[in-house]
């Protein structure tokens, strides 16, 4: 049985959909950007006609626990987050969390792929200025 999440927030200049999958391979959360603010209708159509074209990514073990605790001791302690949330930028949860380390991967393998295709432009140029340069002195 897999449970399946959604959440629509604005992002930017960008309304962005976080889908967010839990199943017995674990917890994986995919991005969908909207672009203008989308109507209940667009989303709940997006969902039935093209919910199999989301890349998720990779499934994390997650263990959740939860912990009985006295009713006000709670409700300070959601107090002092508030504060700190308040104070610094906007809260992270774990859909946020995956999505950034998600994005990062992707610069990472981008980058990689781009630094060898670099890599293989400047070998190439070398080899064409080395079979020029040689054209150039085999008659004298």
């Amino acid at each position: 049985m897999a449970t399946i999440k959604a959440t629509i927030f604005f992002e930017k200049r960008f309304w962005v959909g976080a889908f967010e999958r839990t199943d017995k391979e674990g917890y994986a959360i995919a991005r969908y950007i909207f672009g203008a603010e989308p109507s209940d209708v667009e989303v709940q159509e997006y969902v039935l006609n093209h919910f199999h074209e989301l890349q998720f990514g990779e499934p994390k073990e997650i263990s959740i626990q939860i912990q009985r605790m006295n009713p006000k001791r709670a409700q300070r302690e959601v107090r002092r987050e508030m504060e700190i949330v308040k104070r610094t930028s906007k809260p992270s949860t774990l859909a946020q969390d995956a999505m950034r380390e998600e994005i990062e991967k992707k610069k990472k393998e981008k980058k990689g792929l781009s630094s060898a295709e670099k890599q293989a432009r400047l070998e190439e140029q070398f080899s064409i200025k080395q079979k020029k340069k040689r054209e150039k002195h085999r008659g004298h």
